[in-house]
C-alpha cells in the first residue's frame, strides 16, 4: 500500500468532484443507493493491480479470516451472492460430499431472489415455494410446516430486507423433522434474532456484496457455515474442484498437488479488488449499518401518521433488524393503489422498486418450471400487488430524507382530501 499512498489526495478530489457530479445529473433527489466505498477501498484496488496480484490470494483469504471471525464459522467468497446460493445448493448433493439427492424436495420461501429458487433447480432438487407474512414479508411457519411432504429434506429460508422470522421456532421444527436449514443473508448482514447473527442457525448461509448492499465489494458474495467438511466441498466448487484452495489438500505421489482435482467444480473465484474492497468496508460495517438504521427509524416515524393506509414490515421484539431498504404495504382500504404512491415518488425523484421480485409464483420464468410446486400464497399475492420500497442509505441523510417526508405527506394529504 506503501507505493500507491501518494495517490490519495488527487484520488479523493477526483472522487468527491464525480460524486458531486453524478448527484446534479440524477433526475432522483433521493435514489435508491448511494456509493458507500471511498479512497481506502480504492487505494486497495490499486494495489492488488499494481503489483500484478489480481487474482485471488492474500487479501481475499484476510478478507474470509476476518468476516469468519466477525460472524462466526468458516467464510468462503465467491463472486456473487448468487453464486453463494449456487455453491450451497451443489455442495448438499451427495455426489459432492453431501446428504441429499437430486429430486429431494426444499421448501423456499415465495418472496426472494429468483436466483435463491434457480440454484436449487440447477442442482435438481424439487423446490416447493411457500407463503410468507404480508407484516414481516419473511417466511409464514404455518404454511411452511403445512406444505412439508414426505420427499421434503430441506428448508432454505431468505432473511427479506434485513428483517428475521422466529429462527428458534424455525430451527426447532427443522430439527423435529430432520430437515436442513439455510439461510439466505445476503439482504440482512449483521441482523441477529436472540443475539446471535443471521446466519449463524443453519447448515450454511449466503451473503452478498453488491453495490447497493450493506457492505460492498462491486459483485461479490460469502457463504458461511461451521461445518467444515461442508466449507472444504464450497472450496473445491469454487474452483474446478481443485485442492489447491482447500485448507489440507490431500498429498499424494501420483500428481503434482499443485494441480489436482478430486471433483468437478465451476469457477466463481472473487478477485482481490473484490477482496480489498470488503477488507475496508468490513471495518465501517457496524457504523454504516447503525446510520441505516436510525435513517430506517425516521422513516417509521414519518409514515406513523398514515398508518390507516399504509405499513411498513412489522419486527419480531427479538429482532434487531438491520434494514436493507424501506418497504411501504398499501392497506386494502387505502383509496389509492401501489401503482399511485409508486407515480408520485418517482415523480419527486424519489427511486422506487417492487419488494424484490413480488411472489415468484407470479413470474414468467416459472412457467418453463412445471416441477416448481406451490399452493395458495395470500400474504406473497398481497406483497405483489401492495408493496413497494424505498432505499436506505448508509450515511448521515437528514436532507434527502426530510425531502422524502415532505413527499409522503403531500402524497396522502393529496387523497385524503379526495
Amino acid at each position: 500500500m506503501k507505493k500507491v499512498e501518494s495517490l490519495r489526495v488527487p484520488l479523493a478530489l477526483l472522487m468527491e468532484s464525480e460524486r458531486q457530479s453524478i448527484q446534479q445529473t440524477s433526475k432522483y433527489v433521493y435514489p435508491l443507493a448511494k456509493p458507500t466505498y471511498g479512497v481506502d477501498e480504492v487505494l486497495g484496488a490499486i494495489d492488488s493491480m499494481v503489483t500484478f496480484k489480481t487474482s485471488m490470494w492474500e487479501k481475499v483469504r484476510k478478507f474470509e479470516q476476518n468476516f469468519g471471525d466477525e460472524f462466526g464459522g468458516e467464510a468462503i467468497m465467491v463472486n456473487s451472492g448468487s453464486s453463494a446460493d449456487l455453491l450451497i445448493a451443489f455442495a448438499l448433493l451427495e455426489a459432492s460430499g453431501g446428504h441429499l439427492a437430486p429430486g429431494d424436495e426444499i421448501l423456499v420461501p415465495a418472496v426472494t431472489w429468483p436466483t435463491h429458487l434457480w440454484s436449487l433447480v440447477m442442482a435438481g432438487f424439487k423446490v416447493k415455494l411457500v407463503d410468507v407474512s404480508a407484516r414481516t414479508l419473511n417466511f409464514d411457519l404455518d404454511s411452511l410446516k403445512q406444505a412439508v411432504s414426505r420427499q421434503t429434506r430441506a428448508v432454505s429460508v431468505v432473511h427479506l430486507l434485513g428483517n428475521m422470522g422466529d429462527m428458534n421456532a424455525l430451527r426447532a421444527f427443522c430439527s423435529e423433522k430432520d430437515l436442513v436449514l439455510l439461510e439466505d443473508c445476503c439482504e440482512a448482514l449483521g441482523s441477529r434474532f436472540s443475539g446471535a447473527h443471521a446466519g449463524s442457525f443453519g447448515l450454511a448461509s449466503s451473503f452478498s456484496f453488491f453495490f447497493s448492499h450493506h457492505m460492498v465489494t462491486m459483485e461479490g458474495g460469502m457463504i458461511l457455515t461451521r461445518d467444515a467438511d461442508f466449507a472444504n466441498r464450497c472450496r473445491l466448487l469454487r474452483a474446478h474442484g481443485w485442492t489447491r484452495n482447500q485448507f489440507a489438500p490431500v498429498s499424494s505421489q501420483d500428481f503434482d498437488d499443485r494441480y489436482k482435482f478430486v471433483s468437478w467444480g465451476f469457477n466463481v473465484r472473487p478477485t482481490e479488488l473484490q477482496g480489498a474492497f470488503g477488507l475496508s468496508q468490513l471495518k465501517m460495517l457496524d457504523e454504516m449499518n447503525q446510520k441505516r438504521n436510525a435513517n430506517a427509524q425516521f422513516l417509521v416515524e414519518t409514515i406513523k401518521p398514515h398508518s390507516d393506509f399504509i405499513s411498513t414490515m412489522r419486527i419480531h421484539n427479538d429482532v434487531e433488524c438491520n434494514w436493507f431498504a424501506f418497504p411501504m404495504l398499501v392497506n386494502s382500504k387505502a383509496p389509492f393503489s401501489r401503482r399511485n404512491l409508486v407515480d408520485f415518488l418517482e415523480g419527486r425523484g424519489i427511486e422506487t422498486r417492487p419488494v424484490v421480485a413480488g411472489n415468484l409464483a407470479k413470474q414468467p420464468a416459472l412457467k418453463g418450471f412445471p416441477g416448481i410446486r406451490f399452493g395458495e400464497l395470500i400474504g406473497a399475492d398481497y406483497v405483489h400487488s401492495n408493496g413497494i420500497y424505498i432505499g436506505i442509505h448508509p450515511e448521515e441523510d437528514f436532507e434527502s430524507l426530510s425531502h422524502v417526508k415532505d413527499a409522503l405527506d403531500d402524497f396522502f394529504s393529496v387523497w385524503t382530501q379526495k
